[in-house]
């Protein structure tokens, strides 16, 4: 029997083009929702023996909404709509853990197209961009560390105190 899939479960990570072979990708913190967008408009030639289609290229958007915060991945997205800069964009499946101790995902390049963060009085604050995707997303496996796990929920923590900075111990 097919197994449902959870938005929960499928969780964003980013890094510049340019930094692609120094740094990691990082999540953005506090994902709302994030759609992909397939469009292929065909075009339309009238002739005497009836309308006939021509095929169009596939064009692909991601359109994304978080929960704002003061953290460097917001600044870092941001600063890349400002200066136009080329983002890899990764939408790894937690529920497809592979035999290879990889995730299934979804692999794009592109650019943020804008940065919208309305701020509502009694609400959180929420961002809203979108990325125009180059060419077609590819499917593969990718590596989602524990440390980039742990971003995404605190572990437990015993009752004595925590030494270091405070944060969870494992």
């Amino acid at each position: 029997m097919a197994e449902a899939i959870y938005g929960k479960d499928h969780i964003l990570a980013f890094r510049l083009w340019e930094d692609r072979n120094k740094k990691n990708a990082i999540k953005l913190a506090l994902q709302t929702q994030h759609s992909w967008k397939y469009e292929s408009k065909s075009d339309s030639t009238e002739t005497k023996d009836g309308a006939i289609n021509s095929p169009a290229t596939a064009t692909v958007s991601l359109d994304i909404e978080a929960v704002a915060s003061l953290d460097d991945v917001n600044t870092f997205l941001l600063n890349a709509v400002k200066q136009s800069k080329k983002l890899e964009v990764w939408d790894v499946n937690l529920a497809d853990l592979r035999e290879d101790g990889k995730y299934g995902a979804q692999y794009a390049q592109g650019y943020l197209q804008s940065w919208e963060v309305p701020a509502e009085v009694g609400k959180l604050t929420q961002i809203k961009t979108s990325m125009n995707i180059d060419q077609l997303p590819q499917d593969g496996a990718a590596t989602f560390t524990t440390d980039q796990q742990d971003e995404i929920q605190y572990a437990f923590t015993d009752t004595t105190p925590v030494a270091g900075d405070g944060g969870s111990s494992k």
